[in-house]
């Protein structure tokens, strides 16, 4: 089984768990702040040797307590949760955090096949480190061009626009074959948006 599908079995079996603990949480939460044990017993005679009020206090404190327990593990398992799984805000804040990356310096010119959609991927998963698994992001080049649409685990797409802009500060430089001759290699300064939606 792929590493997405394991990980949509186990998110659904994730969510049944923090369903679980919330709903013995609140059940131990209506206990303590209804007391149906303080109704039962105020019901029976007095020589049935009811509790006193402390303990009927401490009994309430109880349940609060077991009651912060399981909310506690119901948040615990819902922040695992988010974790392994990407949501569309998170999708959009990772691709506009690689945009801005793009121009922290010149590049080479892209791939003509891949373009920049390797270079974008990992800035996307380097800035949702954190938000979502790194397998489930897909940058997919849209076209010719230099738009590339990016995605992760299902959660919402956007495109990413890419600009180039030669580099004022020449290319890299690669010595001749020959020892006498050299060239360079054009670099050039990259600029990038992101919108919501496909490309």
């Amino acid at each position: 089984m792929s590493e997405h599908g394991f990980g949509a079995i186990t998110g659904s079996a994730y969510m049944a768990v923090v369903v679980f603990l919330f709903v013995i949480a609140a059940a131990f939460l209506v206990l303590a702040l209804v007391g149906p044990y303080r109704l039962y017993w105020r019901s029976r005679p007095q020589a049935a040797r009811q509790p006193s009020d402390a303990a009927l206090t401490a009994g309430r404190v109880v349940a609060f307590g077991i009651a912060g327990v399981f909310v506690f593990g119901g948040c615990s398992v819902q922040a695992g949760i988010d974790e392994r799984t990407w949501s569309a805000s998170e999708v959009r804040e990772a691709a506009e955090e690689a945009a801005e990356s793009l121009a922290d310096e010149s590049r080479i010119r892209s791939d003509p096949t891949d373009g920049y959609a390797s270079l974008i991927e990992a800035g996307v998963t380097k800035a949702g480190e954190g938000e979502g698994p790194s397998y489930d992001v897909s940058v997919e080049r849209a076209g010719d061009g230099n738009d590339y649409e990016i995605s992760a685990d299902g959660a919402g797409t956007v495109c990413m626009h890419v600009m180039e802009e030669k580099s004022a500060e020449g290319g890299v430089f690669v010595p001749g074959a020959d020892g006498g001759s050299s060239g360079s290699i054009p670099e050039y300064d990259l600029t990038a948006t992101v919108e919501g939606g496909a490309c």
